[in-house]
């Protein structure tokens, strides 16, 4: 029964509920004779099913995570800074008395930031404003977490105003020549590690170390599961290929300012 359960839900709740949807439509149209909708309904079918299955979603987003090593604690002075980029925060979530609450990507940085603020009590630069005018920006969450664990308001600086991780790496320098900061220790999720890496150096910030943290792969051997439709894998997936068009872009955008 476990394994009838477990083959049930990869296939009839999303995303493998799609691929069944698409190859079953996909049968019904070879049989009307419709052979060129078909085969486009079980190319999408296998796209789908491709993009939601961990092997594959690993080799998206493995290499993304594997780019840096982990941070040596040896590397942090007293003359440093942590820089947390933000991932996205629940803007009205019921949260104490307050709203609003990280996502599971926010709030992993921000545990990763106190736990290396615990080893060695340095500035706290939390970096994300809002991407549209009717969202709340997240460096107030981002805060307002980090002081209930423990940090002092003294500690954390906030820009809340960028929209992006290139806009994150420009509003941060400015915070860092102000600070006269020697060295920014970048905390971020593994997979927007190289990303985040390659926006920082470009507009000026040669010494950066990267503190990945977040990992969204098991790293374990493969079972039968692993080859079942996955929402967790197709959102990997979805993450991965998000970084890749980002670097693209962000490569783009530097070549025509150059």
């Amino acid at each position: 029964m476990f394994i009838v359960s477990k083959l049930f839900t990869s296939w009839f709740l999303l995303p493998g509920l799609f691929v069944t949807l698409l190859f079953l439509t996909a049968i019904s149209l070879f049989k009307k004779k419709n052979k060129g909708i078909a085969l486009i309904m079980l190319f999408f079918a296998g796209l789908i099913y491709c993009a939601s299955i961990e092997p594959l979603s690993d080799k998206f987003i493995i290499p993304l995570e594997n780019r840096y090593n982990q941070l040596n604690l040896k590397d942090i002075s007293e003359h440093d800074v942590y820089v947390v980029l933000g991932g996205g925060v629940y803007d009205n979530s019921p949260d104490l008395n307050k709203t609003g609450s990280p996502s599971g990507d926010t709030l992993a940085r921000i545990v990763y930031a106190y736990r290396l603020y615990r080893f060695q009590a340095l500035p706290i630069i939390v970096s994300s404003g809002k991407g549209f005018a009717c969202k709340k920006s997240e460096a107030p969450i981002m805060e307002r977490y980090l002081m209930q664990m423990g940090v002092p308001e003294k500690d954390i600086i906030m820009d809340s105003t960028s929209r992006n991780t290139y806009e994150n790496a420009k509003a941060v320098k400015q915070i860092c020549e102000k600070l006269s900061c020697k060295k920014i220790i970048l905390i971020t999720s593994a997979y927007h590690m190289q990303r985040a890496m390659y926006a920082f150096k470009h507009v000026g910030l040669k010494n950066v170390i990267p503190a990945p943290t977040d990992y969204k792969t098991n790293r374990s051997c493969y079972n039968y599961m692993s080859y079942m439709p996955d929402m967790g894998a197709f959102v990997n997936t979805d993450r991965a290929l998000h970084e890749y068009i980002g670097l693209f872009y962000y490569s783009l955008l530097i070549r025509i300012q150059q």
